[in-house]
């Protein structure tokens, strides 16, 4: 009864958020050996809660609510401590921490053991796709996702859509209408939002919106987006709608403000705010250039204006009711696969996107391992794009060729310790070397000095990385792939005039690789040939590039009824 009085005064202060006092009073009137999970509960809360909280309190608090779980497991305070555990290890990760595969497979193990007591919880299942969005386990991130899916879950619904959709990139036995039929479900869980209908008015030009996040150059989409600007159709009055925050305007931004008739901040508005917003413009033709995972994509599924279009930051069929054309080329989506997208296509000539190249002076650089003596085989790839099948089919890589190693280098190290122990687990942990994000551009590419070929993702395959790789004269291998994301490589350096780098299957990749590292002399003049041919190649001749853009919205929003 005493001890019970306790907790219901922990629990007021914990009401009225006195955390200092409810630590103090746990740590001066609790011992070790009555404590329960209740307490620990209670402790954890008050440390997460505490405005002065540090992240050593998070730490704290993650073992208090680890302890809570194990001392009870099969109550509804056992499972609130788990849930908080779960929540704690999320904000971890978010701090740029990783989990080792040992913690990992604990939380998955206390993932399960919850679920065999109480069957479906909401709040712990949505916890555990938190930390998997982190991880590279990707059959059972995608397991928790579909079952939020399945019960239907309240919390970030649309997020969750979007992930689920999204991480399917990374596997090869979810076929391109599994995406169709799986993004036609989409439309019937997002709200369609209630607008009046479009007004036709005579205008001297047509107003082309693009709605963006990332128009700043600390995101590599400015590479892709400048110079369309710089070469603009005059037909078009052309407006920006950016959710980026105002505070991260940099040079980049301010280039693109110059060149465009109007820059929107719209972070402040709501999806029903910005679509009335739009139309109270008068935007005839809308771009989406985001990620499907940055929460604008949604009112694409009600009719905004007459043309819609996605382009860019989501390389697949969104499949949402007024999503009206995906923009493409003829090697990322067939003439016979165009059925199994929900838009109709646009197809450029040549390639769908053409980067600006980077403001360092490019010099030809020599194979490093003519002096280093070591084969040198470089990704710089996000690691969210490398599936435990990557690790396997590179370390088979470092096994054939003699002296070889691998540097790996990603802006975010969710999956650095995961990536080791697959490594270590495969006998060439010693090959591989990771480096940490630099803030420094020009260190990040002068980084491609060191490298003698670069390994591209699959089947979710670079964009970025391989054109800076080309403009650092350093050949990349990509293997072909079954829609548009997974050939987004090949189609680089088709157009780069480098079909020869492109690999049929992972037996062809590894191939590639291991003949090109026994014949140094044949790498070295595909290196000749990338420096003093590719920037003549569509890859990067932003000119031609815009104007068959331009030329190719305008006939669609003239034929388009």
């Amino acid at each position: 009864m005493k001890n019970e009085k306790k907790i219901n005064d922990l629990i007021t202060l914990l009401n009225n958020k006195q955390y200092g006092k409810i630590i103090f009073e746990i740590e001066s009137n609790f011992d070790d050996k009555k404590i329960n999970s209740q307490v620990l509960l209670i402790l954890g809360l008050a440390k997460i809660k505490s405005p002065d909280r540090n992240f050593d309190d998070v730490l704290s608090s993650l073992q208090n609510f680890k302890e809570g779980y194990i001392l009870d497991k099969t109550s509804k305070i056992g499972l609130e401590c788990l849930r908080y555990y779960f929540y704690g290890v999320s904000e971890k990760l978010e701090q740029k921490k990783t989990l080792s595969l040992d913690e990992y497979e604990e939380i998955k193990k206390f993932f399960f053991e919850a679920k065999s007591v109480f069957k479906y919880d909401e709040k712990l299942f949505y916890a555990m796709s938190l930390i998997n969005f982190k991880s590279t386990n990707v059959d059972f991130r995608l397991n928790v996702l579909k079952e939020l899916i399945d019960k239907d879950c309240s919390r970030e619904k649309n997020l969750i859509l979007y992930e689920y959709i999204y991480n399917n990139n990374l596997r090869y036995n979810w076929s391109q209408n599994d995406f169709l039929n799986f993004s036609n479900k989409i439309k019937e869980k997002l709200p369609i939002i209630d607008l009046p209908k479009i007004k036709e008015f005579k205008k001297k030009k047509i107003k082309i919106g693009f709605i963006s996040s990332d128009l700043a150059s600390d995101h590599p989409v400015t590479y892709f987006m400048k110079d369309l600007f710089c070469y603009r159709n005059e037909n078009f009055e052309i407006h920006i709608f950016s959710d980026l925050d105002v505070n991260r305007e940099d040079n980049i931004t301010k280039i693109i403000k110059r060149n465009v008739d109007y820059f929107h901040y719209i972070s402040n508005k709501n999806n029903i705010e910005l679509a009335r917003f739009l139309r109270s413009i008068g935007i005839d033709v809308l771009i989406d250039i985001n990620d499907i995972l940055k929460g604008r994509v949604e009112i694409f599924n009600s009719r905004i204006c007459k043309l819609q279009i996605s382009w860019l930051g989501y390389n697949n069929t969104i499949g949402l009711n007024h999503s009206d054309y995906l923009i493409a080329d003829k090697n990322l989506i067939l003439e016979k696969e165009k059925d199994l997208y929900k838009e109709k296509i646009i197809y450029l000539d040549g390639i769908w996107n053409s980067h600006s190249g980077l403001n360092i002076e490019r010099k030809y650089n020599q194979l490093p391992s003519l002096n280093s003596g070591t084969f040198t085989l470089g990704s710089f790839n996000n690691y969210s794009k490398i599936s435990d099948e990557t690790i396997l089919v590179w370390s088979k890589i470092l096994k054939k060729v003699k002296n070889s190693k691998l540097i790996l280098k990603s802006s975010v190290s969710y999956s650095e310790i995961h990536f080791k122990e697959l490594f270590d687990k495969e006998g060439v942990l010693n090959n591989v070397t990771f480096k940490s994000r630099s803030n420094n551009f020009e260190q990040h590419i002068n980084l491609y000095k060191d490298i003698d070929l670069c390994l591209d993702t699959f089947p979710y395959t670079g964009v970025t990385t391989t054109c800076e790789a080309l403009w650092m004269n350093v050949p990349v291998i990509s293997m072909t792939g079954f829609n548009f994301n997974s050939r987004c490589g090949e189609s680089i350096l088709i157009n780069s005039n480098l079909k020869n780098l492109v690999a049929k299957n992972k037996d062809s990749y590894i191939s590639k690789v291991v003949s090109f590292a026994n014949d140094l002399n044949k790498l070295e003049q595909t290196r000749k040939f990338i420096f003093d041919q590719v920037l003549k190649t569509n890859t990067f001749n932003t000119k031609k590039f815009a104007v068959n853009f331009w030329k190719s919205i305008l006939d669609t929003y003239t034929n388009h009824k």
